[in-house]
């Protein structure tokens, strides 16, 4: 989700990517930020690849990702582009590629490249729900809306059952 998240909500956060990627809504999701071992064991419950990826930021640290999926020759190809790679700003042609394989309309990836964060229809509460940014007046986004919020709904019942 887009926005400012507290520990609680990154958790949460977490299990939502989680869910959409079992519902196969996302073909790949990626976690940028560690998560406790509770968290990490419903993702795996809920019937997902978890592999690391490791990244490098500009002066040389290492970062590690962690990239989930049902299908693991997809995992493994992520891991084949990513792995050891410096984290680049968000190129055209990175945007295209992670849309490629976080789940974004092509047509959202490609007017976020040209111009990033354009005024968009949705409510801030439905673009609140995506992992990408929606273009103005895209028709695929508001197909996933439901999904998303299906998706969620689901995540914070799993998420509620750690409490």
């Amino acid at each position: 989700m887009l926005g400012k998240l507290n520990s609680n909500d990154l958790e949460l956060d977490a299990i939502y990517l989680g869910v959409l990627t079992a519902k196969r809504v996302k073909p790949l999701s990626r976690l940028e930020y560690p998560v406790r071992s509770c968290i990490m064991s419903v993702i795996k419950n809920i019937g997902l690849i978890v592999e690391p990826v490791n990244r490098l930021v500009q002066n040389g640290t290492l970062v590690k990702h962690w990239i989930m999926g049902k299908n693991r020759s997809l995992v493994d190809q992520y891991q084949s582009d990513f792995e050891g790679k410096v984290l680049e700003e968000n190129t055209s042609q990175i945007v295209r590629l992670e849309a490629r394989y976080f789940g974004y309309p092509l047509c959202c990836a490609e007017a976020y490249a040209k111009s990033p964060y354009s005024p968009n229809n949705l409510t801030p509460s439905d673009q609140q729900l995506l992992f990408h940014y929606a273009c103005p007046g895209c028709k695929e986004t508001l197909k996933l809306i439901p999904l998303y919020q299906s998706a969620l709904d689901e995540a914070e019942m799993l998420y509620k059952k750690l409490q």
